[in-house]
């Protein structure tokens, strides 16, 4: 969530600390929260925190709901949990409040700062001579006077490779991001990062749960965290399509007050012209709806949609999507708005048989893995045996999800580099007697996370996504996969557990359009622009894009782009991001 801005500094010698505190009070302004220690907290105006008055051990920075009280912003924490963080202990917290916060507490000689599990709330770092600062952004560490990083080029010819699977390391030498549900350890021999929070703790399938229990559970997940954050933003402008996802929030957010505002943008296409399905949700719902349309005027490829982000993020495309949101936000005056960013991967999209490779192992051979076999069949139209034959494979190769990288238009020079080391990650380490169907859900879970940072898209404009907050996370990973593609729909048991506020057209919608077509007309339109930049820029001068392929795919007088459009697109926004971060 954007706007919640923090810098730590820690410095175990003194003068140091206090060197750095008197000067990052007079750069920013803001609050100094102390919690003893070797360590300074400053925090923007715009930036709730939680802080003992006396004595202090501890901080909470940002919004931070509980999980078992009213839908709103907590001004405080109850006296066992308060107690438990003066120990050092992280249980009682991310057992009892959710939200997007960072942690700081003391333990004995150690410091420990923990980021929550939704990624809500982005923490960078970096090392200084003698000790560690911490920020909400590169934005932020400038206050600090953190000299301009340089670009990392291997780093970003790292992430384009990486397919969006998170790594600490940033595009900007010296920067390292901390995990969602990790906690950076900070002692007298240096710093470590530790897990606080794993996907795998919550995918335990308890048979007695039964699916409408999990649409109940699901349910009232989504309402009590879209409604909190709500309470908490002020006027929101929801991000529409009339698809399931931004649907589901529409419904939780009917009767926020002040009343959300609806947006949704069309292309000049039909595939990408959802206002329909749009109008027909926000009628239903009484809700009103502005509608806009993506505009070549808004798209500059000297700049990128992202330029705040410490890595390239995204595609260039999104410029579109970010000026016409901003518009309108600046328009009607909201200060927040909501995306159902994630739906796909939080609510267990897939189109495998990952489904029938579960229920076999957890339950045996039995009628109900047949009733999933039809359900995979009906979903992804394929044949019985055709599902079978899928799950077998599945069953065959080891339980741990594989992660894909995307060589697409690497150099075969830069790709001897970066196949040397194995892509890996924390979640992706599947414990015994893990389902391989749970396995690819949590991958999809990291496959979202680079994109959930909002800093600077919207400018002042908060960015939220309810759909991965931590109730709803775990609320979804204890859901077996078989129950996701219930009766042949994909993310059945979110349909279900709205069906009776929304309307058929939108409940049972299987499929959905999107902004391809604006894509295209990017490409068209700057098509001499953009062979100069990918086949003369940055990525091509340090070996990291394979230029006679690139040439070859855009000389093409009349190209259909197919999947080659979005990878495009992503290298014209990691050369418009590395021209960012050169030139300024």
């Amino acid at each position: 969530m954007s706007g919640l801005e923090f810098l730590i500094a820690v410095f175990r010698e003194p003068e140091l600390l206090d060197q750095w505190a008197r000067h990052i009070a007079e750069r920013t302004g803001w609050q100094r929260i102390t919690i003893g220690g070797p360590i300074a907290i400053f925090v923007s105006d715009s930036c709730p925190f939680i802080a003992e008055s006396t004595a202090p051990t501890h901080a909470v920075l940002g919004s931070i709901f509980a999980r078992y009280g009213p839908p709103e912003r907590c001004n405080g924490l109850d006296a066992k949990t308060a107690q438990e963080l003066r120990t050092g202990s992280l249980a009682r917290l991310l057992h009892e409040y959710w939200g997007a916060y960072l942690a700081v507490r003391q333990r004995s000689d150690e410091l420990l700062v923990t980021r929550d599990p939704s990624a809500a709330m982005p923490c960078l770092y970096t090392h200084t001579s003698g000790g560690v600062l911490m920020a909400s952004s590169i934005a932020a560490m400038k206050h600090a006077s953190i000299p301009r990083p340089s670009v990392a080029m291997n780093n970003v010819a790292d992430c384009l490779f990486r397919a969006d699977l998170p790594s600490p390391q940033t595009a900007l030498e010296g920067i390292e991001e901390l995990a969602p549900g990790t906690s950076l350890v900070i002692d007298a021999n240096g710093c470590r990062v530790v897990p606080t929070w794993s996907p795998w703790d919550h995918v335990m399938i308890n048979s007695a749960v039964t699916f409408e229990d999990h649409v109940e559970q699901l349910r009232r997940a989504l309402q009590n965290t879209a409604v909190a954050w709500a309470s908490a933003a002020g006027p929101v402008l929801l991000g529409v399509s009339g698809g399931l996802d931004s649907s589901i929030l529409a419904t939780c957010l009917r009767r926020s007050t002040p009343p959300a505002l609806c947006a949704t943008l069309a292309t000049k296409d039909a595939e990408g012209d959802e206002r329909h399905f749009a109008r027909k949700i926000c009628d239903h719902l009484g809700m009103e709806l502005v509608e806009a349309h993506y505009d070549l005027a808004d798209i500059c490829l000297d700049r990128p949609a992202r330029p705040h982000m410490p890595r390239p993020t995204g595609r260039i495309i999104a410029q579109g999507y970010n000026a016409a949101m901003s518009r309108i936000a600046s328009e009607h005056g909201v200060t927040a708005f909501m995306t159902g960013n994630g739906g796909d991967n939080v609510f267990g999209f897939s189109q495998s048989a990952g489904a029938i490779a579960d229920r076999l192992l957890h339950e045996g051979l039995s009628s109900a893995v047949w009733h999933t076999s039809k359900d995979v069949c009906q979903l992804t139209g394929c044949s019985l045996r055709e599902a079978w034959q899928a799950a077998i494979r599945i069953l065959c190769r080891p339980r741990a999800y594989r992660w894909r990288p995307n060589r697409r238009f690497l150099s075969r020079d830069a790709l001897a580099q970066l196949d040397a080391t194995a892509l890996t990650h924390p979640w992706l380490d599947a414990p015994d007697g893990a389902l391989p169907g749970k396995a690819a859900h949590i991958a999809s879970l990291l496959r979202i996370q680079r994109h959930l940072d909002g800093s600077g898209q919207l400018g002042d404009v908060a960015v939220i996504n309810p759909l991965m907050s931590q109730p709803v996370l775990e609320a979804c990973l204890a859901i077996p996969s078989w129950m996701w593609c219930r009766n042949g729909q994909n993310r059945s048991v979110a349909r279900e557990a709205f069906r009776d506020l929304m309307p058929p057209s939108v409940t049972d919608r299987v499929s959905k359009g999107g902004p391809d077509g604006f894509g295209t007309q990017i490409l068209e339109h700057f098509r001499e622009t953009m062979r100069e930049r990918l086949l003369d820029g940055a990525l091509a001068s340090h070996g990291i894009v394979d230029r006679s392929a690139l040439e070859q795919r855009l000389s093409d007088a009349k190209p259909n782009w197919g999947a080659d459009q979005v990878r495009i697109l992503e290298l014209l926004e990691a050369e418009a991001w590395i021209g960012h971060w050169q030139s300024h």
